[in-house]
């Protein structure tokens, strides 16, 4: 009898292995289209005794921390659309752009995986098990340019990071030291797209002029900066 699936699987940001949702696997975690490259790919591995039918989506992902908001496209396509994958069988998604990618900054897209569900004997609720992968359509000299600061507009101190670049930084953890001793980690993995921002809230007892002294472990490797908190 099959079993129940319950909940979806959560968007897959910054995985470094192969990223797992209920029965599926799939590596790698992401597509880079670079340095004119159009074609890429990934492999699914279906885990489970039984059969699962897989749906295959591409999305524009304009936006930064968000997967909610993904836009519909057609200049990313993505074969087999639909395929049925049989137990301990793998099949081969490869994605390509329709057009080679047009301007000095980078695209960003996400290819969705989803398991259709399919109706079980006991009329139980089935539920769909999703992967996103982040696909990155990066043009010769595109770079990010990461830029951080600590703010306290609002009565709330936040670590900010403005990407003024043309392509992505991806950040995997923060360490945090202020000119008290006073510390804080931050293991919360996200990209930040070309030209969007994002925020941490900060746990630091900070007051302006204070001085935090930052380590990010990123794509781009460590970065090491010292900030002095404004607006506060």
């Amino acid at each position: 009898m099959r079993r129940s699936r319950a909940g979806l699987a959560a968007l897959l940001l910054c995985a470094a292995g192969p990223a797992v949702a209920g029965s599926l696997t799939v590596a790698p975690t992401r597509v880079d289209l670079a340095s004119g490259r159009t074609a890429g790919s990934v492999t699914l591995h279906n885990n489970a005794a039984e059969p699962v039918l897989v749906q295959v989506e591409t999305f524009a992902w304009p936006r930064s921390a968000s997967t909610g908001d993904l836009e519909a496209t057609t200049r990313l396509v993505a074969v087999p659309p639909v395929f049925s994958l049989p137990p301990d069988g793998k099949q081969v998604i490869r994605v390509a752009l329709r057009e080679p990618q047009r301007g000095p900054a980078e695209e960003a897209y996400r290819l969705l995986i989803t398991e259709v569900p399919q109706a079980g004997p006991t009329g139980g609720v089935q539920f769909a098990l999703r992967l996103s992968l982040p696909v990155f359509a990066t043009p010769e000299g595109a770079a990010a340019l990461p830029q951080w600061s600590i703010d306290g507009s609002g009565g709330k101190a936040r670590l900010e990071l403005v990407n003024t670049g043309t392509a992505h930084v991806q950040v995997q953890k923060i360490r945090l030291k202020s000119s008290s001793g006073a510390q804080q980690t931050i293991e919360q993995p996200s990209y930040v797209l070309a030209g969007q921002r994002r925020s941490w809230d900060l746990r630091l007892p900070v007051t302006a002029g204070t001085v935090v002294t930052l380590e990010a472990d990123t794509n781009l490797g460590t970065l090491a900066q010292s900030l002095a908190a404004a607006g506060l």
